[in-house]
């Protein structure tokens, strides 16, 4: 797997996923059961679990239940889900199976201590700004958060005398949360941006300064443990600034890989991406984990 220590911060791209390829149980990431017949439950908790950067603490077992259920049983935290629920959220946007699905996977994220296998009203309400949180980094509008928490609402009949108007302000407060969050950290780059690599200042033997345009980039990429700047053009090529020249150093792949869009390969190193883009490199120190390393930024000019 890739470490993103600074002695070491990346493998190759087959080294990438070698410990998830060859334990099945996929216990890397918490899981304990063999999910190869049923990867679209897998990559769309782990996608979740993503948004907030928290480590997992449950297993995911597929099960007989309406949704998705989460529960303690006998000291292990237990994401039970309907294996057809899954897989509707696969395609068309399905907000209200998201924030469901969410909001069960915050009761486990929150160490919630569902008693009796159900939450309190104080867990549930939790539950709901971490839904929240979750939809907004998703792409859910406010609006469509709040009507998503509405449907499942009316359809769970919870019945536990609950506030509509404290879980939608719940709810609320989670997902302008993670609109700060994404403003105070905003990556995209909002105008055309000629950067060092992409275009290069010379003084000619008259005075004269010209300049020296190199080829368009679709993406600037940076790494935490890196003080290079990274470029991708249009042929999936990676470059970085030497000396004023654009140096092909690696690549920008495909990917086959649950939970990833695309490769960063650069110098022997490779990161998975995720949609919002993401690096992502798994540390080997503690009990190791998934950790976000660098962000991808996609050019406006393309």
């Amino acid at each position: 797997m890739v470490s993103c220590s600074d002695g070491d911060s990346g493998k190759s791209e087959e080294q990438l996923f070698e410990s998830s390829e060859v334990k099945k149980d996929t216990s890397l990431y918490g899981f304990t059961t063999d999910l190869t017949d049923d990867i679209a439950a897998y990559k769309t908790v782990v996608n979740i679990i993503r948004e907030t950067g928290l480590a997992q603490n449950f297993v995911i077992l597929p099960g007989d239940v309406d949704n998705v259920k989460a529960y303690v049983e006998d000291n292990e935290r237990i994401l039970e889900y309907n294996p057809g629920f899954m897989e509707k959220l696969q395609g068309d946007t399905n907000w209200h199976g998201i924030s469901v699905l969410a909001r069960q996977i915050g009761h486990h994220l929150s160490n919630h201590e569902l008693e009796d296998g159900s939450a309190s009203v104080e867990e549930e309400i939790e539950a709901d700004k971490y839904a929240g949180f979750v939809l907004f980094k998703m792409g859910a509008s406010l609006d469509e958060a709040i009507k998503a928490l509405e449907s499942s609402m009316v359809e769970e009949s919870l019945g536990k005398g609950i506030s509509k108007n404290a879980r939608l302000a719940s709810l609320t407060r989670g997902w302008n949360n993670a609109k700060t969050l994404m403003t105070d950290t905003v990556v995209i780059a909002k105008v055309p941006v000629k950067d060092s690599i992409n275009s290069v200042a010379s003084q000619t033997s008259s005075g004269v300064v010209k300049e020296i345009v190199k080829p368009d980039y679709l993406y600037r990429v940076y790494l935490a443990v890196d003080k290079n700047m990274y470029f991708i053009d249009e042929e999936d090529k990676v470059f970085k600034d030497v000396d004023g020249k654009p140096v092909a150093v690696g690549l920008k792949k495909d990917s086959d890989k649950p939970g990833f869009d695309w490769i960063f390969m650069k110098e022997g190193d490779s990161y998975g991406v995720d949609l919002k883009g993401r690096l992502w490199a798994y540390t080997t120190e503690g009990d190791g984990d998934w950790k976000i390393v660098g962000q991808a930024v996609k050019l406006t000019n393309k």
